[in-house]
C-alpha cells in the first residue's frame, strides 16, 4: 500500500487525529528505546511517556504526564548521571512503575500524578520491562552479564508504604545460558503475565515466552518465533534472525510481536504470534505485502481489555521514513496503514503505541527534518487518533 492509498483511507474511515504535541525541547536527540517499545502508558485518565534525550550534552531519562484534556506534558527527570532506556507500565487506575538503567544500574519507581517516588535499586543490567497485574502484584526483567553471555533476570515487584520493594530475582530460565538472552518485554492480563525476550541460544537470534499464572511459578521457556533454524541457502551460517520482541494484551490473550529476517533479502519483516491455549498458535506476518520489498524497523504492540489489537513500525517505502500500523480484525491482519501526522517528507520513526478503552490510539514518534541528518536532532511528538475500524 502507498501513500495515495493509504491517507485516503484513513479519511474514509473516519480518522481525525488531535494535533499533535511536541513533548520536549527541540534541537536534542531524542530516544525512544525501551526494551519491547514499552515507552507509553494509560491510568485513569493520565498519559505517561517515557524518552531520553542529549539537551544537557548527555543522555538523561525523563517522565512526562499529561490529563487527557491537558495540552503538554508535565516533565520530570529520572536516574542518577547518564540514563539509558526508560520504560512504563500502568499500575493500577491512578499511578504507574518506572523502570530504567543509570549509573547505579537498574532501578525501578512508582509515579503518581505528582510525578516520580523513591526508586528502587536492582543492581547492575540494561534493558529493563515492567508490568503489573491487578492481584497478582508486578514483576521486572533485565539483562545482565553471567560469565561470557547476558543472561535474562525477573523478579517480583511489591508495593508497601508507596514505595517498591522486590524479592530475590530469579533467572527467566533455570538452565545456565548457551548464549545471551537480552531485550526483555512483560506484559500482564487478568490470567497472569507473560515475558518475552531475544535469545541465541541455537547460535543465531530467536524470540522465546515464558508465562506465569501467579507471578511466582514460569512456565519453561517456550520459542514462538519460527524463523528457521539450520544452515540455510546461501550459507547463512545458524539461522535467520529474529529481533526486539514487543508484547501485548488483547481481551484475555496476549500477542508477540517482532522483526524478522526469514526472508533475508528484504531485510527485516514484522511478524507476530498469538497466544493459544498455555502457548501461541503459529507466527505470521503482521505487514502487508506493499513492505515486503523493504526492511521494517522498531516494532511495537498494543492491545486493550476489550480485545482491540494494533502493531506499529516504521519503514521506507514511500521513499522516506514513516510510521505503519495494521490492526487485528476477524480475517486477519488489516491492510497497512498511516495517518498524515505520521507521515511525508520528514522521517518518521520509533512508534510508541497504546490504546485505551474506547479504541483510540495513542502514539509517540520521533521526527528528523526530510533534509536533516539521519543522526541530527530531532522533535519528539506524541497525538491521540481513533483506530481505523472501531465502532464510535
Amino acid at each position: 500500500m502507498n501513500r495515495l492509498y493509504a491517507l485516503p483511507l484513513a479519511a474514509f474511515l473516519g480518522v481525525a487525529a488531535a494535533a499533535p504535541i511536541e513533548v520536549a525541547p527541540a534541537g536534542a536527540y531524542h530516544h525512544l528505546d525501551a526494551s519491547g517499545r514499552q515507552s507509553l502508558a494509560l491510568a485513569g485518565g493520565q498519559v505517561a511517556l517515557v524518552w531520553e534525550d542529549s539537551r544537557g550534552g548527555a543522555p538523561r531519562c525523563y517522565l512526562g504526564l499529561k490529563g487527557g484534556a491537558e495540552t503538554a506534558f508535565r516533565e520530570y527527570p529520572l536516574g542518577r548521571g547518564e540514563c539509558f532506556d526508560p520504560a512504563v507500565a500502568a499500575l493500577d487506575d491512578e499511578r504507574f512503575l518506572l523502570a530504567w538503567e543509570d549509573e547505579t544500574g537498574i532501578n525501578a519507581a512508582i509515579a503518581s500524578r505528582d510525578g516520580p517516588g523513591t526508586s528502587l535499586n536492582l543492581g547492575a543490567g540494561a534493558h529493563a520491562g515492567i508490568a503489573a497485574q491487578p492481584t497478582l502484584g508486578a514483576q521486572i526483567a533485565w539483562n545482565a552479564p553471567a560469565g561470557r553471555w547476558q543472561r535474562l533476570w525477573r523478579a517480583s515487584l511489591r508495593v508497601k508504604d508507596g514505595r517498591l520493594h522486590a524479592d530475590k530475582a530469579q533467572p527467566a530460565d533455570a538452565a545456565a545460558p548457551a548464549d545471551d538472552q537480552t531485550f526483555p518485554a512483560l506484559v500482564a492480563n487478568e490470567r497472569g503475565f507473560l515475558l518475552a525476550w531475544e535469545d541465541r541460544r541455537h547460535g543465531h537470534t530467536v524470540i522465546y515466552t515464558s508465562q506465569s499464572g501467579n507471578g511466582r511459578d514460569w512456565s519453561a521457556p517456550l520459542r514462538v518465533s519460527g524463523n528457521p533454524t539450520g544452515k540455510s541457502q546461501n550459507d547463512l551460517g545458524r539461522g535467520t534472525g529474529a529481533m526486539r520482541p514487543a508484547v501485548a494484551r488483547f481481551g484475555n490473550r496476549f500477542a508477540a510481536a517482532w522483526l524478522d529476517k526469514r526472508d533475508f533479502l528484504s531485510g527485516y519483516d514484522v511478524y507476530a504470534a498469538l497466544s493459544e491455549g498455555a502457548g501461541f498458535a503459529k507466527d505470521r506476518k503482521a505487514q502487508d505485502s506493499f513492505g515486503d520489498a523493504i526492511a521494517q524497523w522498531h516494532v511495537a504492540a498494543a492491545g486493550n481489555r476489550r480485545g482491540d489489537l494494533v502493531i506499529a513500525w516504521d519503514d521506507e517505502r514511500d521513499g522516506s521514513s514513516d510510521i505503519w500500523l495494521s490492526r487485528l480484525t476477524p480475517g486477519g491482519y488489516s491492510d497497512d496503514f498511516t495517518f498524515p501526522e505520521t507521515s511525508g517528507p520528514a522521517r518518521q520513526t520509533d512508534p510508541a503505541i497504546a490504546l485505551d478503552e474506547s479504541g483510540n490510539l495513542h502514539l509517540a514518534w520521533i521526527e528528523r527534518a526530510a533534509d536533516g541528518e539521519s543522526s541530527g536532532p530531532t522533535r519528539l511528538r506524541y497525538m491521540v487518533a481513533p483506530l481505523p475500524g472501531t465502532p464510535r
